[in-house]
């Protein structure tokens, strides 16, 4: 049974054919913009650039959450 399952899933072309070991460190632009603002800038968000966001946004959402901001409790 399981073999069908796995048979079917690459019947329906889920994955992609690797052809390079290297492409999935490949930096991608996924939102660019050029502006002709002081001298013609090219602004991108790569993928890079998404996962470092990502990243950020975690660790500090996590260091907000476990901060104490100094708070002592009584504990009579």
């Amino acid at each position: 049974m399981c073999t069908f399952m796995y048979e079917e899933i690459l019947d329906k072309k889920f994955f992609t054919e690797i052809t390079n070991p290297l492409d999935q460190f490949e930096i991608r632009n996924l939102i660019s913009l050029d502006a002709p603002i002081l001298g013609n800038t090219h602004i991108s968000l790569t993928n890079i650039g998404m996962y470092l966001t990502i990243v950020v946004f975690l660790v500090l959402s996590i260091n907000i959450l476990a901060t104490n901001y100094n708070k002592i409790i009584c504990n009579r």
